[in-house]
């Protein structure tokens, strides 16, 4: 009877399977090789990291157009603007999209900038009794709305009272908030310049009248953003802005009404009746070098609306926003089909009739946005 193999070995059969062919001398099986152990080791990590490492690297957001008048997706409630926006056009340039790349710029502006919103003086351009009574009737929707608000649902009617009826002077990103399956479903999106939208007192977009959509800061998370929808034609990537909040909380709101060429303030939570007319504030002028740096100007302004009957309003601030919380590096950003929007810093110069706010970059889009209601 052939001898029993010791244990760990493969059996014997036909042969030695464990002698080599040179000289038969018996050799150690694979898996008692200290070296091969440890490649497969090796081989095992590599395949449960090297998933986790490129599906983490590079990773693209979506981010979808909305125009100034369009409901979006799975609104939360019928259209509670006042009247429709005659801001910006709403009209669309079909089968556009454009990408982000990691590394643009991103454009901050904080939410008390002078002329970062706008409005016609005395009218609200959004209905918020409305939009409070249709979230207090519809519970499902009520109850999601607070959730993303972070505020109690039987709070929702005093809470929107905070909130000041605006229009968006430049194209803004938002985390945006549909609802669906009972629940809120957040989205990243750009709201188009002529938005209705409400505002809490630290100049913050708290929700959009077209479609009652809550709104939230936007989510930065994405190496890049790629733009999803159908862009208007005055789109471009350059000039999206990003608000942040003011340290300080605001007790009045200081907008331009561009449909009478003036300048208002308007208390927090009001709704155009406590409007006052206020002189045009004081804008930064731009610097000579044309490096992109501003001089604050004291006192009167450089222009005004009224200042200068040749053009409607003092060109815009070129200072530079904040860095904090904005990727760094240069970037660029590239556009594939058919439209006129594109990547490209715009040049600062205003192209439209009305000012641009203090203490906003000159290529953030506020000198060349049309009239905002």
């Amino acid at each position: 009877m052939p001898p029993v193999p010791p244990p760990g070995e493969p059996p014997s059969g036909g042969g030695d399977a464990g002698s080599s062919a040179a000289g038969g001398r018996p050799h150690k099986a694979w898996w008692r090789r200290p070296g091969a152990l440890v490649a497969l080791g090796a081989a095992v990590a590599a395949a449960v990291v090297l998933p986790i490492v490129l599906t983490g690297s590079g990773t693209s957001q979506a981010v979808a157009l909305q125009t100034a008048d369009s409901t979006g997706p799975y609104p939360f409630t019928p259209d509670t603007q006042s009247k429709p926006t005659t801001g910006a056009s709403a009209t669309a340039s079909a089968g556009q999209a454009a990408t982000q790349a990691a590394g643009t710029p991103t454009r901050t502006v904080p939410g008390s900038a002078v002329g970062l919103y706008g409005g016609t003086e005395s009218l609200s351009s959004c209905d918020v009794a409305r939009l409070s009574a249709y979230l207090t009737t519809h519970q499902d929707k009520g109850r999601a709305w607070a959730s993303v608000e972070g505020i109690a649902q039987d709070r929702i009617a005093a809470y929107l009272r905070t909130l000041t009826p605006v229009v968006l002077r430049a194209d803004t990103r938002v985390t945006n908030h549909g609802f669906q399956n009972g629940q809120a479903t957040a989205f990243q999106s750009v709201l188009q310049s002529g938005t209705a939208v409400l505002i809490d007192s630290s100049g913050l977009p708290r929700a959009r009248c077209a479609c009652g959509n809550p709104l939230l800061a936007p989510d930065r998370s994405g190496s890049q953003e790629t733009f999803t929808g159908t862009a208007w034609p005055t789109f471009q990537v350059n000039n999206i802005v990003i608000i942040e909040s003011t340290v300080i909380q605001q007790t009045t709101i200081i907008l331009f009404d561009q449909q009478h060429d003036r300048w208002f303030s308007r208390p927090v939570g009001g709704d155009g009746q406590g409007d006052r007319r206020v002189p045009a504030p004081p804008l930064p002028s731009t610097s000579a070098s044309g490096s992109g740096s501003s001089s604050t100007t004291s006192g009167s302004p450089s222009a005004s609306p009224s200042a200068s009957p040749s053009s409607a309003g003092p060109s815009p601030s070129t200072q530079s926003p904040s860095s904090s919380g904005s990727p760094s590096g240069s970037g660029s950003a590239s556009v594939s089909g058919s439209g006129s929007a594109s990547g490209s810093a715009s040049s600062g110069s205003p192209s439209g009739s009305e000012p641009g706010p203090a203490n906003v970059p000159s290529d953030s889009g506020f000198g060349s946005l049309s009239s905002s209601p």
